[in-house]
Parts: C-alpha cells; sequence; structure tokens
C-alpha cells in the first residue's frame, strides 16, 4: 500500500508540474489567432480614416464655380461649392462675397474662377436696356452672360416689313434672359447692357418694328473685350 501511494504521490506532482507549460503554450497560440490581428488592422484603417475626414473638413472653402463657359466682359455666372484647395484657397474667388467685376480670363464651364480672371466692376459709362422679344427671334439657350447683335427690322405697324433687316447694336451683353415671364404680345424680357450712347439706338430698334437677336460665337465674344475696357 505505501508503494502505491507513493507512486500516486509522484505522479500528482509530475501532472501539478507539467500543467504550467501547456497553458502557456495555449497563451502563445492565441496571439497567433488570424481573427485578433483582422480586428486589430480594422481599428486601425478606422482610426486613419477618421483621422483623414476630420483634416480634411477643416481645410475646405466655398469658392465660385462657372456654371457655364465664360469669356472676357462675361458676366460671371457662377454656383458656390465646397473644395479643398489648401494654400491655393487664395488664388480663387471666395463664395463668402458676390463677385462685382467682370472676366477678363475665359473661364470654363465647371472650373474654379481665379481671382486673376476677374477685372473690376463696370464704370457708370453703360446702361441696361430691357427688349421684348419674341421667343422664337432668339436664341433658344439665351442666357445671362451671352452676347448677341441686335438687328431691327422696320414695318408698317403690322406684319408687313417696309425695308431689310438692319444691325443696330453689335456685340452687346445680356444682363438677364426671362423666357418664364411672357409679355402681352408673347415677348420675352431681355435686358442688354449698351453704352449711355447706343440707347437711343435701342429704343429706336425696340419702336420700329420686330427686333431679332443674334448669338455672338464665344470665338468672336473674345474680341469683344478691347471694346469693353474703354467703358471700365
Amino acid at each position: 500500500m505505501n508503494v502505491l501511494t507513493r507512486s500516486r504521490e509522484m505522479n500528482a506532482g509530475r501532472a501539478s508540474i507539467a500543467s504550467p507549460p501547456r497553458a502557456e503554450r495555449m497563451r502563445r497560440m492565441r496571439w497567433r489567432d488570424t481573427r485578433l490581428w483582422l480586428g486589430l488592422g480594422l481599428m486601425i484603417i478606422a482610426m486613419a480614416w477618421g483621422a483623414s475626414l476630420m483634416s480634411n473638413s477643416e481645410s475646405t472653402v466655398t469658392v465660385w464655380r462657372a456654371t457655364r463657359d465664360l469669356v472676357p466682359g462675361a458676366l460671371p455666372i457662377v454656383e458656390p461649392v465646397a473644395v479643398s484647395l489648401g494654400a491655393a484657397a487664395e488664388s480663387y474667388a471666395r463664395a463668402d462675397a458676390p463677385i462685382e467685376g467682370r472676366m477678363t480670363l475665359p473661364v470654363s464651364a465647371g472650373s474654379l474662377v481665379p481671382m486673376a480672371a476677374i477685372g473690376a466692376a463696370p464704370s457708370t459709362g453703360t446702361r441696361r436696356v430691357t427688349i421684348p422679344v419674341d421667343p422664337l427671334h432668339a436664341p433658344i439657350d439665351l442666357a445671362a452672360g451671352d452676347r448677341v447683335d441686335v438687328w431691327a427690322t422696320a414695318s408698317d405697324g403690322g406684319q408687313t416689313s417696309i425695308a431689310p433687316p438692319s444691325l443696330v447694336l453689335p456685340q452687346v451683353l445680356v444682363v438677364s434672359a426671362d423666357r418664364e415671364s411672357v409679355g402681352v404680345g408673347g415677348e420675352i424680357a431681355v435686358v442688354i447692357e449698351v453704352p449711355q450712347a447706343e440707347v437711343s439706338a435701342a429704343i429706336a430698334a425696340i419702336r420700329s418694328g420686330a427686333v431679332d437677336l443674334a448669338a455672338v460665337p464665344i470665338t468672336d465674344s473674345l474680341g469683344s473685350d478691347s471694346s469693353d475696357a474703354g467703358l471700365r
């Protein structure tokens, strides 16, 4: 019996001595678990993404973006857009204030408007005249910032023309074209900007008979910048 008792005690002691290494091996195996490393990686990615979003939001500024092609001398038809420009933000027109001047350099639709492309506001040497125009006698896509030639066709008070059409005002700037507002005779109101000396010619064209507006191509409008320079 003493021999059996000693054998059991020795086996129990050996078992107690061998158990700690087994637990240590289990702990070591746990650090090799793929799910653990995957979780740590996702956490690091999420932290980096959040930091990036905070950094971008702090550097975002709201500037003006052209909604259509803008040519020199045209009104700036723009919309606000929030972008991240960093140190270059000072080179573009901020949307916290309206643009007062005219374009001096061309800017394509969808592009940000640089400060260098904006000139001084026009002087008091121009006047705005509203011309009633039949919708079929004006470009379908006529909008503010376009340039048009104003043609007049004299009539005897009816539909009969008494003279061929004549060019009254070349390459004038369209300030607004409201196709939603139609007059009694079905005309739309088109506001143009003309030199003060040409106001009488514009009014005479309105009263002489039918008025037609011919769109001036952008390539031709570029040459009108020099004539506008004398008005500033």
